[in-house]
């Protein structure tokens, strides 16, 4: 968005002259200048001439040589342009100007040219950057000279002055101020000006443009509104002129320095105001309206041919207005070609509306088809700038357009609006922006806003002007306070606190290290699985819980349990490994839709049988029993008695911390292991980390290493499978008080056992604390736990 600094200053005497001053106010205290553009910026050491005497250059064809009258008398110049002529007004640059070459600029110096001396230069509109203001025509050539007419006006004159370019323009950054539809407008800024101290208002406040007398006639065409909701505040009257009359010179320099191009009259006002104002206007031709005009939403199918002569096909939900013709107006976005403005229009329907935003970005981004008039509108126009607008532009046709009067009442719905009062504590502002600002203070910055302010003893009332529409919430009339106090005289405070690392549970990686150590590899699945997987685990999809908005069936549902994935990866990399694979993973399981804990899944699998002492199960429960002793817990596996269903019947076992189940551990079921295609045995453990986790760990005690040595035993027995080897050993350990250890070194169910049975090896390790045993101590101990294995 562009702010011209001269058509501020219609409003505003400003306080600070320098542009870029401004702009890093503007800057600092409400929206980000991209740009300030000087006009004329080439027009240094120019002023207009007049060509008094025309010559052929005598040594060049395509060169002519001319006597210039200037502001520093006549001059001597040579110049290729070929729309020359005597008594031509000319743009003259003197010798030391600084003129555009291409790409590249040129200080100007006295030359000699083919013989001939030249002092300065006769300049085409691309060398000044004046293109916008005299677009070169066909039949002049690719470089004409600027032509500014014949006779004597202003020849001599300062030609930044002649054309009217003093201003300043502001390059707004749009995106700063999506919230702030009251910005897209020089009223606007103006008010930003004054509340910033960069300026005040020349009539002491703020302009209020007001309606003339209408005359009593009525509004000839009857207006439907299907929604009101649709559009909260319209206006619309009826005007007639002698014809449409020329654009004075100063609007078309205003319209231009912020990126309009002029039209014609009528459409040039209703720019102007937009850009004045801040609300975006029409004028219809009230001959091209038949019937009723009804404002409503489009429906499928509808189209509207519209000024640019496109024709576009209109979502469901468009608002527009339509006569007994059809649709003449995409009303917020762009009129239609059939009622607008032409040459031949005497009769004008001009009318202002704020129409609602959410509808007019939905339009826009199904048609594809964005306007400067969307751009404001889809931000929320206050509804308070309607009249406004439009009592502005009545004012200017009334003043610009020859013969033109009003011919009817003013049309109009909706109201202005309601502010609604925000009360706010002085000392929590305070302490959000780091100030130490008094009641009295902030009411100064809020009053220069256009805000009322009641101060109390511990709060302020605080009622904001009906174009501010964005303050709504204490938080935003501390903001406020903050912009125009200024953030950079805020004092820089460092914040008072302590930084110190969160406590962190390391059980975690203390498990995954040391069932690493164990020769497991941990894999990273998904949390999400399909119905198919479930199934093929023996498990019902209908017990998990599923996804709204699931990516597709595979991954619609949350995990139940880490079982599935465990024996998918066994499946997919069983044939990677020479023997056995070892893996595991963690992660949370989620049950009947609210449950959920953390868990951890892990598998041995075997490629081929395996010898009993190097079984599955065994080897996973040896492995899960030291892992959970380096994590600090020491636990024990007693048989599970309602094991699961994907579980062996007879060698499943049941994970007991502290007399807590916090885990199972078991030979996959046949079934299952088939259906996965595993073909040798595998074992599983299915760990509820976050139950084991909600219990301490044990204390470790440290003991010194004994200074005497120890008498070794092995002792091999049949045991039958149906007996627990650990209440054997326990009756060992009690049979003798040197026996320092009992443990399994092997055990074997091959060639030479008897039908349910396995021979057993067990290691027994004596030492006494105070001396070095004899033989016969030894014998007459190990005797006793003989006699207690029942050996």
């Amino acid at each position: 968005m562009k702010i011209s600094l001269a058509w501020l200053q219609d409003y505003v005497t400003l306080l600070e002259k320098n542009p870029q001053v401004i702009a890093d106010r503007i800057t600092a205290g409400v929206a980000e200048v991209d740009d300030v553009v000087m006009q004329g910026a080439f027009l240094d050491n120019c002023c207009v001439g007049k060509i008094v005497k025309l010559s052929k250059h005598p040594n060049a064809d395509k060169l002519s040589v001319c006597e210039i009258q200037t502001d520093r008398g006549m001059k001597h110049v040579v110049c290729g342009g070929t729309n020359l002529r005597e008594g031509m007004r000319i743009a003259f640059a003197h010798v030391g100007a600084t003129v555009k070459h291409g790409e590249e600029t040129l200080t100007l110096t006295k030359a000699v040219i083919r013989g001939e001396e030249s002092e300065g230069m006769i300049c085409a509109a691309e060398e000044l950057d004046l293109t916008s203001t005299y677009p070169p025509k066909p039949e002049e050539g690719s470089r004409p000279i600027i032509d500014l007419g014949d006779g004597t006006e202003g020849v001599g004159k300062d030609l930044r002055s002649y054309l009217g370019l003093n201003d300043a323009v502001l390059h707004i950054d749009n995106h700063a101020i999506t919230h702030r539809a009251d910005l897209f407008s020089h009223i606007g800024f103006a008010r930003e000006f004054v509340a910033l101290g960069l300026a005040k208002w020349k009539s002491g406040k703020e302009p209020n443009f007001a309606f003339p007398k209408f005359p009593k006639e009525k509004f000839p065409l009857k207006l439907v509104v299907e929604d009101k909701a649709l559009v909260s505040r319209y206006g619309a009257c009826m005007m007639t002129c002698d014809s449409l009359g020329e654009t004075p010179e100063w609007m078309k320099q205003r319209l231009e320095s912020v990126g309009w191009r002029s039209v014609s009259l009528p459409v040039d006002i209703t720019n102007y105001v937009a850009s004045e104002v801040g609300i975006p206007l029409h004028c219809f031709d009230a001959d091209d309206l038949r019937g009723a005009v009804v404002l409503r939403e489009s429906v499928a199918g509808e189209n509207i041919t519209t000024l640019d002569k496109a024709k576009r096909e209109l979502p469901p939900g468009s608002i527009l207005l339509s006569d007994d013709d059809g649709i003449f107006d995409l009303l917020g976005i762009m009129g239609g070609l059939r009622s607008s403005t032409k040459s031949s229009t005497r009769h004008f329907m001009l009318h202002a509306a704020v129409v609602d935003p959410v509808r007019i970005r939905k339009t826009v981004i199904a048609t594809g088809h964005r306007t400067d008039a969307s751009t404001v509108y889809e931000k929320g126009v206050p509804r308070v700038t309607c009249q406004q607008g439009l009592a502005r532009a009545i004012e200017l046709f009334l003043e610009l357009v020859p013969g033109c009067h009003l011919t009817s009442s003013l049309e109009s719905f909706g109201t202005d609006g309601k502010a609604v009062t925000i009360t706010v504590s002085p000392q929590r502002i305070n302490s959000l922006l780091g100030t130490t600002l008094t009641p009295r203070a902030m009411g100064e910055h809020l009053k220069h806003l256009g805000c009322k302010v009641t101060a109390g003893k511990t709060s302020m009332k605080v009622t904001p002007p009906l174009y501010r529409n964005d303050l709504k919430a204490e938080h935003d009339i501390a903001e406020e306070v903050g912009r125009l106090h200024g953030y950079n005289v805020i004092p820089d405070t460092m914040p008072i606190a302590e930084v110190l690392l969160p406590p962190r549970d390391h059980r975690l990686s203390v498990l995954r290290h040391a069932l690493a150590e164990h020769g497991f590899t941990e894999f990273l699945p998904l949390s999400l699985l399909g119905p198919d997987l479930l199934k093929k685990s023996g498990m019902d999809p209908a017990s998990a819980t599923a996804l709204q908005n699931a990516l597709g069936e595979e991954l619609s549902l949350l995990q139940p349990s880490p079982l599935p994935r465990l024996l998918e990866f066994a499946e997919q990399n069983l044939l990677n490994v020479e023997d056995e694979l070892r893996g595991f993973h963690m992660g949370t399981v989620f049950r009947d839709g609210h449950d959920s804990h953390f868990a951890m899944g892990g598998i041995i699998a075997s490629r081929r049988e395996t010898p009993l002492l190097q079984d599955p199960v065994l080897e996973l429960k040896t492995a899960l029993l030291e892992s959970l002793f380096s994590a600090g817990y020491r636990c024990t596996v007693v048989p599970d008695e309602q094991p699961l269903p994907c579980a062996h019947p007879g060698r499943a076992g049941v994970i007991h911390i502290q007399n807590t189940c916090c885990g199972r551990v078991f030979e996959l079921h046949p079934e299952l292991k088939d259906a996965f295609k595993l073909p040798g045995r595998a074992a599983v453990v299915l760990l509820n980390v976050t139950a084991l986790f909600a219990l301490p760990t044990a204390t470790t005690l440290a003991a010194p290493l004994s200074q005497f040595p120890a008498v070794t035993y092995d002792v091999t027995f049949s045991v039958q499978h149906s007996n627990a080897v650990a209440a054997l050993l326990e009756k060992a350990r009690k049979a003798s008080a040197l026996l320092s250890g009992i443990a399994v070194a092997d055990l074997y169910d091959g060639k030479g056992t008897a039908p349910g049975s396995y021979n057993l090896t067990v290691r027994c390790t004596y030492r006494a604390e105070d001396r070095t045993l004899t033989e016969d101590e030894a014998k007459k101990e190990h005797a006793a736990v003989l006699s207690a294995l029942g050996v």
